[in-house]
Order: C-alpha cells, then structure tokens, then sequence
C-alpha cells in the first residue's frame, strides 16, 4: 500500500498587494438595509457588496436580521457577519432569478468569515412531509475561484445543497458550523467538485444528506467556462481534520459523479455519529478513486433507515454502457467502527476494486439488521441497476467481499454480538484476513 500524504496541503495565504492600503468596510444598514426579519434586502445589500468590490473592501453585516434574495459575490472582497448578525434567505422563489441563493462567480480571494449565521429559511421550501415543489438549488456557489476562505460562519436550515465548491484551487474552511434538519432532502452539507487543494478543519456539520461529498463533474456541457476554456475535471488534495459529522446518507462520499480523476485525499480525527452510510464510494461514471487515506476515525453509524453501511464501496454504472471505473489505494488506520449495518466493498465484474488495507482498526457489531432482502444501493434513485454489475448486499455476513484483489486486514479486532453469524462472505477476490481477532 502506497499513500502519499499531502501534507502540509495549501492553507491558503493571501496577502494583500497594498502594504500600507487601509480596509475599507461597507455596512449594509448605510446603504438601507433593515434589520427586522421582514424588509427585503437584496437591493441594499447588493449595493453594498458592489461597493466594496470597487474597493476591494468589505461587506459588514451588523447584529440583526436581513432578509435577502439572491445575492452575488465577486473577488477580493470580505463578507462579514457580526456575532448576532443572521442573513436571512428569502422564502419566495422569486427572489431568486438563477435559482441561487449566493453566488460567487471567479471570486478570487473572497472570504466569508464571522460568528453571524446565514439561514436558507429551508423550511419554507417542504411541506409537513418534506417535499418541495420549488426551491433555491443549490444554495451557495462559489465556482472558477482561487484562494477562498470560509472561516467561523453558521450555515443553518438550507433548502438544497448548502456551500459547494466548483472548478475552484486553495480552498480553506475553518471553524464553520453546518445544520440541517435530517429529514430535509439534498441538504448536503460540502459539495467539493472538480476542486483542488481544499483544507477543512475543526467544523460540525450536521445534514440531510451527504455531509461532505466529492464529485467530479461527468457532464460536458459544464466542462468549458463561461469565456470557453476547459475546466479542470479533477478533484486532489484534499484534507479533512477534526471534524463533527451527522448525515441522513453518507458522511463521507465519493460521487456519485465520477466522470474522471479524485486523488491524494486525506481525512483524519472526524467524528461520526446518526449517519447511514458513514464512508461511500460509489463509482458511476468511469473515473478513478486512488490514494485514499481514512486516518483516526470514530464511528457509530445510526439513521432511520432500513439499511446501514459503516463502509460502502462500489463500482456500478451510470448507463449500461458507461465506461466502468477503478477504485484502488484506499486505506482505513487507526479507526474504531459501531454499527448495527454491514461493511460492503464489491468492484465490477470487469474491474477490481485493488489494494484496499484496514490497519489497527476495531470494529463492534451490534445487533443485526436482516440483510436478507436488501438491494445494493446506488447513490442515486435514478441510476437503474444492470445485470452486468454485481450485487451482493443480500449476502448473510457482516463484511462482505466482492471483486477485490489485494484487499488486506491487519491488526484488525472484530467484536459481533451474534455468536453463530458470519463475519466474511468472499466472491471472487483475494483477501488476507489472518491478522484478524474475532471475540
């Protein structure tokens, strides 16, 4: 097993070019804006943020709050929110003429920073059941950007994807807090796609679906920028530390779009507690997953859901002739696993899932879920299942095995909670287990 570590990976230091240049702060409450939860704000607030683009300066959101509509951001500038500041999005979709909430096209060097808090008014969108006709999708964008900073900000009740991150380079997010109600639909909480160079750390993210989740994009329509030059379809170094996390589906996720190349991840001391899924792999699109390290991992898997994974790994197909991908160079070290669910690492009958190690790793099983009946998932309700893929989720056995070469455990305790039920069901793979303690 070889894993290349990227540390120390960019933190992102951007200096100013203007030693002696003063900050210049714009607050939004001098250009109109009303803090009563109920005056729209977006024109005053817009006005602002272009006032401080002109100056390179900074947009100050006082204690109070603003409703808004949709809001963009550009480069070099400074969004503030004061302790006691909440941006408040609007609950008409009129307000919303792209369907964004914030966006921040070519924002180099923006920063979002405070101890204020920004709330999607995502209740707004669902009826009593959690279903949506309309709403703001995704939620905040920040595309074709280098050197960002999102630092100390509580993001609250979105409608949709909440901070997601396209075609962007030296990406920092720090101290942020994430919340969405776990029922709410597409709530991810990070979307990281076709991005590189991307450090999170010391966050609590808390959603209704993926927490963290990187994605490259597989549609072409999207490879070219706006100006008509190629976009980097790539996502790499990437690193996740000291992190809280809660999904109603994967804390962790690969894809479901996986049209090329993700690299060199690193995720390290994370927390995980109520997910379904903790760690997903699923590999749709052709690409590849290569050097993966999950490092210092706690986690207790819990959700509402018939089905629970603490890992799942697979290789499927999108379509029926989609080019099938690889995952290879994956690592779990010094991780702890609680969970009533299963582990499923399968590849494809045409490509191996290779090299995958567990190194002083524990794992307790509770009590069991009756696997008997399940369909393997797919990471998405529209993807179709094929007769060319494997499915082995129905399989009766705690960690089940498919389609792999040099998958590997060592110093590795397993602890089940029914005496006679199977720990390892293998097909077609080729597996070391004899570092293994069963009790």
């Amino acid at each position: 097993m070889r894993v290349v570590l990227m540390l120390p990976i960019l933190l992102g230091i951007w200096l100013c070019s203007g030693v002696n240049a003063e900050v210049k702060v714009f607050n939004i409450v001098d250009f109109g804006a009303v803090p009563d939860g109920k005056t729209l704000n977006t024109k005053a607030i817009q006005t602002t943020i272009d006032k401080a683009l002109a100056a390179k300066g900074t947009v100050l959101v006082p204690k109070g709050t603003f409703l808004t509509g949709a809001l963009t951001l550009g480069p070099s500038i400074t969004l503030e929110l004061e302790e006691g500041a909440i941006l408040l999005a609007s609950p008409n979709m009129k307000d919303y003429p792209n369907e964004v909430f914030i966006s921040a096209p070519f924002a180099d060097g923006l920063t979002l920073s405070g101890k204020g808090t920004v709330n999607g008014n995502g209740t707004a969108f669902f009826d009593d059941n959690w279903k949506f006709t309309e709403r703001p999708e995704p939620w905040i964008v920040i595309s074709d950007a280098k050197g960002v900073t999102v630092k100390g900000i509580r993001f609250e009740n979105s409608p949709s994807h909440t901070l997601n991150f396209n075609f962007c380079d030296g990406v920092v997010v720090h101290s942020i807090r994430i919340k969405n109600d776990p029922r709410s639909p597409n709530t991810d909480g990070i979307d990281i796609r076709n991005t590189k160079n991307i450090t999170i750390t010391n966050s609590d993210i808390r959603t209704g679906d993926d927490a963290i989740c990187l994605k490259v994009t597989s549609k072409e329509k999207l490879w070219k920028d706006p100006n008509g030059n190629p976009r980097p379809r790539v996502v790499e170094n990437v690193h996740v530390k000291n992190c809280y996390l809660e999904s109603d589906d994967s804390a962790l996720k690969f894809g479901t779009g996986s049209g090329n190349l993700t690299q060199n991840i690193l995720f390290e001391d994370i927390t995980i507690r109520n997910t379904r899924y903790a760690v997903g792999f699923f590999m749709m699109d052709g690409g590849t997953y290569q050097n993966v390290l999950f490092k210092n991992l706690d986690v207790e898997t819990g959700s509402r859901h018939a089905q629970e994974y603490a890992i799942f790994m697979d290789i499927h197909q999108r379509k029926i002739d989609s080019k099938v991908g690889r995952i290879e160079g994956v690592k779990f070290e010094s991780c702890a696993f609680k969970t009533k669910g299963i582990f499923y690492l399968s590849g494809h009958p045409q490509q191996n899932i290779n090299d995958i190690l567990f190194e002083k790793v524990s794992i307790v099983f509770e009590d069991n879920l009756d696997n008997s009946k399940w369909k393997k998932p797919k990471g998405n309700k529209k993807i179709k299942r094929w007769e060319s893929t494997s499915d082995f989720a129905q399989q009766s056995a705690k960690i089940i095995l498919g389609n792999g070469e040099k998958i590997r455990f060592k110093d590795v305790s397993i602890q089940k909670a029914t005496p006679n039920y199977p720990v390892f069901w293998e097909h077609n793979v080729i597996v070391d287990t004899t570092n293994v303690q069963i009790q």
